[in-house]
């Protein structure tokens, strides 16, 4: 109850000051959704599957981006998790891609996990992923939730003809449907909501309701395979049913696996499909 109070608090006082300070406003709108409020790692906690992997760091857009490589002589994957989690999330995939001896890299985003920062942005999630991409040759990217958002918001960016497959698990299709969950939590009003959008298009040439993975431009996405679940209470079935009608690729739909999808059956369609 207190956090639903303070939320709407938060709501009402970006509505008054978007009355004196529109550009502000729209700033601050930003930066409260962009805020991450859980999924960074103590630096003095260790994971047994992230300390086999090899572990560095690299600069991307401000951030220090921490990085992970499991060596193997196989097809190169990229592991992209999803919002306010890390790289630790994979730890079921990794074994299993690890037994058929993918070679494994895998990134923690901008403010999540080792990695540097406060705030996450996608474009400059995306930004990193295209870096790794671009550096090691990477031929597959699974991506979860925000992470396969990421993955596709990069894919359409530049063509990175070395990726021949993706897989999408849990993922949102249309950000309308964030912003809109931000929105009903806070509370802020339509003038707030035009000023964030103003803000969103203004800096990535896109606004709120067109940025959708559904509505951007491929050139040769390569083999897409969709995992969702029926019963996903944080990203709606009809989501990954949306982007599956407008890209094409293979829909996996599970029922009772959440929005998580850890499970060894979703591990062993992924294995599936890439060989």
């Amino acid at each position: 109850m207190t956090k639903k109070i303070i939320a709407k608090s938060i709501g009402k006082y970006l509505n008054l000051l978007s009355l004196i300070a529109p550009n502000y406003t729209a700033k601050k709108t930003l930066e409260i959704f962009a805020k991450v409020r859980k999924g960074q790692i103590d630096k003095d906690k260790t994971f047994p599957i992230l300390e086999e992997g090899k572990q560095d760091r690299f600069h991307c857009n401000g951030h220090e981006i921490q990085r992970y490589h499991w060596k193997g002589s196989g097809k190169k994957v990229l592991l992209l998790h999803g919002w306010e989690s890390n790289t630790h999330r994979w730890r079921n995939l990794i074994r299993s891609l690890k037994t058929q001896n993918f070679d494994i890299h895998a990134i923690d985003a901008p403010a999540h996990g080792y990695s540097s920062g406060t705030y996450h942005y996608l474009t400059n999630y995306a930004a990193a992923a295209t870096k790794m991409i671009e550096e090691y040759d990477i031929e597959i990217i699974v991506g979860h939730s925000m992470g396969g958002m990421a993955m596709l918001f990069a894919k359409s960016r530049k063509p990175l003809e070395t990726v021949k497959q993706l897989v999408s698990i849990g993922a949102p299709t249309d950000f309308s449907l964030i912003v809109a969950g931000y929105q009903k939590t806070i509370g802020f009003n339509k003038r707030v909501y035009q000023l964030l959008d103003q803000l969103i298009e203004k800096e990535i040439k896109v606004g709120i309701k067109e940025f959708s993975t559904s509505k951007f431009t491929y050139e040769n996405l390569g083999e897409l395979l969709i995992l969702h679940d029926r019963l996903d209470p944080t990203i709606p079935l009809w989501q990954a049913e949306r982007i599956q009608k407008k890209v094409g690729g293979e829909l996996f739909i599970s029922e009772g696996f959440g929005h998580s999808m850890h499970q060894k059956e979703v591990c062993q369609k992924i294995i599936e499909f890439l060989n």
